[in-house]
């Protein structure tokens, strides 16, 4: 994917590139004008075969087939036939393989650009006559070369030396009795004929400075492929990747100098996750601004005041990144909220503007957009259309890992600032948890909502139970006292309550054939919606056992589904039958009403007992009725017979998942103590922090009289051993509460509270509790946890930690920024760093930058020449004032890197004060 910003990038490349005009060519011979031009076109798509984005011809002191490659390389297509774009092209570098009289053979470059017409200059330079090559025994030395070449204006600054530093044989400069000239050379870099790897030892420690006898001189080496054949059969076989802006000798001498992050032998790794660009389309201060940023390490460089905080800021409110809360106690911690607010109002309200910023998930663009006025938020996806999305979805799908100035300081005093530290690079695996966790809290409300229903069915059933035995023994007595009764009329008083008994269970069949088809119906709809979502196989790939699979599951649908329907068909069938006076329910219903009739007919002859009779017929009617109630309360507390354990399962998911957060946090500490190069130990502490608990718990008892020195002791019962514990077995005793004041309504005696007992409540203080809490509020409360702890403690010498709040700032700073950058993740941003670090350890910080921008992007505003210069900014924006002298408004001055002269001038200009202030400060230390 071709890069969109200015700054520097890598390069695949191979500086030994030969051609027919070589002396030790291999192949063509004497080639013609056009055999030349049809090697030219297909060097170029040999490169573009192998993804060679660069190459050098350097001929043995020869120059004259770079025009002709450079007019293959600008006529190169794509595969719709349109020329390519600069950017796209191969970048062919100028140069000569030079034979000299150090001895040693060095590669000559020159800048990308430099004109064909100065080619002749630049042999004459160096005393070299074309078609004809000899040893130039005149260069004694590299300086002596550097001498030469710079007498000529055309040439100084326009090309880079890189001698042989190759193993053995006469090219080299690494051999016996040349120490003193590779330790005066005015060179930066070096090249090796072949694989690096095959150097030996001793050279490489050479190279790596190590060898005092060379003056622990290090230079960056280069590996080439040395290719002589038109079969390309060496082409690119070993190549280099160099980083520039710009194709320039300069470019790659800044590579040289920074070879640890501008020089990769192997193809480098780059961040897959980045922030591509920031458009904000006005703002009362920048104005318009469109920045592309490079995906490893940007720079924000420029005066205060002069926008270099209001970019990153933008930035940050475009990808929702929310800063943290307020003012600490003491009033000292800055409130980032208020700042960002003061921002926002005052420099993008006003002019309406409106914030879009692109961002890659492994190559796959995604555009936000955030209009300031309007207070709409939308993404697009790849190709896709724009759509609404929450502050908090694209906090979870674009992540960013991000401090104002000062506010890595903050980390240590502020709990969610270190939360936050732990946490963001695995905010995606904690959104997903914290989803799954809000299903099961709302299956743990449904079913503890069923749980309660049935608790107050079973209360309801059991008052009923005891007023139906009630009325059952009344009616006893009552048929003991009917005496003088002929057989016949005994006999259907005794047979009363046994036709009574058969109509319930009778009227309970009714009931549960009714219930039976509505579950079928139920499972229908179900099993038909399941169907639904069922998919056919793709196309791709070709496996025929994908389509068997398919056809199982809409098999084994379809029979499902047929013997439900049968189900219903015989549950309707017998619900039908019900109302049928020829079948056995219509049977039943014609005997029931006859012996109505005769028992109706008995009262009326018993003159006697007519009083009492009609008392019987009434209780009986009474116990018909109850016991009816009883039935109905029994099929409701049927079905709801698993909601007890399909609570408690609920409820134990939501433990797992959040020991499955715990452990994950866990090994997060793990991971940022190992990456703080040892200077912190950070652990964490289940449950800790019970403060969104105890909050809760105060709400809920509001009014109960509880006092709040009570709560407090509570809180730090929680907390002084294992606090999950503790919680659940204070949430058992306050369920006890809870159905104690919904059931009996405070009235009975108090449930056993062994864990509010053993933290000194009273009775009295349970009463209070009983009296006000119900089971509702006990739910709410109970799906508030104790949240896990970060704890960090500072290693203040080995195996000795102290807490981190009592390191200084500096400590504290030095280790999270050590953690964060030798951490992969995603873009850090960083607000001038250097304010919280030591001077002393800006070099240590500087190295890993080194290697953090191959893991991450990174995106610093400092006011430090060591971090942007020596930690190689692969791109640095310039922010400068509008008018110079007025700081009411800035701008964005200039984009690029290093390699760049305009950078360069930037870059002493505010960060050193001007080249005189940077001499006279040179001559002071006496450098």
């Amino acid at each position: 994917m071709a890069e969109l910003d200015k700054g520097a990038h890598y390069h695949s490349c191979d500086f030994q590139v030969h051609s027919p005009l070589d002396p030790a060519w291999k192949g063509l011979g004497k080639a013609s004008d056009e055999e030349r031009r049809t090697y030219a076109r297909s060097l170029v798509a040999a490169c573009r075969a192998i993804d060679l984005q660069a190459i050098a011809i350097t001929d043995h002191h020869e120059m004259g087939f770079i025009p002709i490659l450079r007019a293959a390389a600008a006529d190169e297509r794509n595969a719709e036939g349109e020329l390519l774009t600069e950017s796209e092209r191969l970048v062919v570098f100028p140069g000569m393989e030079l034979t000299l009289g150090v001895p040693c053979q060095a590669l000559l470059i020159f800048d990308a650009e430099f004109p064909d017409d100065l080619f002749a200059l630049a042999q004459n330079a160096l005393a070299i006559q074309p078609g004809e090559f000899k040893r130039l025994d005149h260069i004694q030395s590299l300086v002596s070369l550097k001498i030469e070449l710079d007498k000529h204006s055309y040439l100084k600054g326009r090309y880079i030396v890189f001698p042989n530093v190759s193993d053995g044989g006469s090219a080299s400069l690494l051999r016996k009795g040349q120490a003193g000239k590779y330790i005066e050379m005015p060179c930066e870099g070096a090249y090796v004929d072949g694989p690096f790897a095959k150097l030996g030892e001793g050279n490489r420690n050479i190279l790596a400075g190590k060898a005092q006898e060379y003056g622990n001189r290090r230079v960056a080496a280069i590996q080439t492929s040395d290719n002589r054949s038109a079969a390309h059969d060496l082409l690119g076989k070993y190549p280099t990747w160099i980083k520039w802006a710009t194709p320039t000798a300069e470019a790659l001498r800044q590579a040289c100098l920074a070879q640890e992050s501008r020089i990769s032998l192997d193809e480098p790794a780059l961040p897959s996750i980045r922030i591509e660009s920031l458009a904000v389309s006005n703002s009362s201060f920048l104005g318009p601004i469109d920045l592309a940023f490079n995906r490893q390490f940007n720079a924000l460089i420029g005066g205060r005041g002069t926008g270099k905080s209001s970019v990153l800021e933008y930035l940050r409110w475009g990808l929702c990144d929310q800063p943290s809360g307020g003012e600490d106690q003491d009033g000292e911690t800055p409130n980032y909220q208020k700042r960002r607010a003061r921002l926002l109002n005052g420099t993008l309200a006003p002019v309406q503007g409106k914030v879009e910023v692109r961002y890659s998930l492994h190559d796959t663009p995604h555009v936000i957009r955030r209009d300031s006025v309007a207070n709409t938020l939308e993404i697009k996806i790849g190709e896709g259309s724009f759509a609404p999305i929450s502050e908090e979805q694209v906090r979870s799908l674009l992540p960013i890992q991000a401090y104002s100035q000062k506010q890595l300081s903050d980390v240590s005093v502020r709990l969610d600032e270190l939360l936050r530290f732990v946490t963001t690079p695995i905010k995606a695996q904690l959104d997903g948890i914290e989803s799954r966790l809000e299903e099961q809290a709302a299956i743990v409300r449904e079913k503890y909502s069923a749980r309660e229903r049935k608790r107050s069915l079973e209360a309801n059933r059991a008052q009923i139970i005891l007023t139906r035995q009630s009325l059952d023994q009344q009616a006893a007595e009552i048929r003991k006292r009917l005496t003088g009764l002929s057989d016949a009329d005994q006999k259907l008083i005794e047979d009363a309550p046994r036709f009574q008994a058969a109509e319930r269970l009778v009227t309970g069949w009714a009931a549960s054939l009714t219930t039976a088809i509505e579950v079928v119906r139920q499972s229908n709809r179900r099993l038909e919606a399941a169907k639904a979502t069922t998919q056919q196989p793709p196309e791709k790939p070709e496996a025929p056992e994908l389509s068997q699979i398919a056809a199982e599951v809409l098999s084994t649908f379809d029979v499902s589904l047929a013997s439900l329907s049968q189900a219903q068909g015989a549950l309707s069938e017998a619900i039908a039958n019900i109302d049928d006076p020829g079948g056995p329910w219509g049977a039943w219903r014609a005997r029931l009403a006859e012996f109505n009739s005769r028992y109706a007919t008995a009262a009326e002859r018993s003159t006697v007992h007519a009083q009492r009779l009609r008392e019987l017929a009434a209780i009986e009617g009474q116990i018909t009725a109850q016991q009816t109630e009883i039935d109905r309360l029994s099929i409701e507390i049927e079905a709801l017979l698993e909601a007890d354990a399909e609570s408690e399962t609920a409820r134990s998911e939501i433990i797992s998942l959040r020991q499955t957060r715990t452990n994950l946090l866990a090994e997060r500490c793990k991971t940022v103590s190992e990456r703080s190069n040892g200077l912190i130990r950070a652990t964490i502490k289940p449950g800790a922090n019970v403060a969104d608990f105890v909050d809760a718990l105060k709400d809920t008892l509001k009014g109960s009289g509880i006092r709040a020195n009570k709560i407090d002791a509570l809180s730090d019962s929680l907390v002084a051993s294992n606090p999950l514990q503790a919680h659940a077995e204070l949430l058992a005793d306050l369920e006890l509460l809870a159905v104690h004041h919904d059931i009996h309504g405070g009235d009975a005696d108090l449930p056993k509270t062994p864990f509010l007992t053993q933290v000194d409540f009273s009775t009295a203080d349970s009463q209070r509790i009983a009296r006000q809490l119900t089971q509702a509020n006990w739910l709410r409360l109970s799906l508030v946890y104790p949240e896990d702890e970060p704890v960090f403690e500072y290693r203040s010498k080995e195996n000795d930690y102290m807490a981190f709040s009592n390191a200084s700032a500096g400590q504290q700073a030095t280790a999270l920024l050590s953690t964060l950058l030798n951490s992969e993740g995603p873009p850090l941003i960083v607000d001038q760093p250097e304010e919280d670090l030591d001077n002393n350890v800006i070099q240590e910080i500087v190295e890993l930058i080194w290697s953090a921008k191959h893991k991450r992007q990174v995106i610093f505003a400092s006011h430090n020449a060591n971090l942007v210069v020596n930690g190689d900014a692969d791109l640095v924006i310039w922010c400068s004032y509008r008018t110079i002298g007025d700081q009411s408004g800035g701008k964005i001055a200039g984009e690029g890197a290093i390699d760049m002269p305009i950078i360069r001038r930037a870059i002493t200009d505010v960060m050193e004060g001007g080249e005189a202030a940077f001499n006279l400060r040179r001559q002071k230390y006496g450098f």
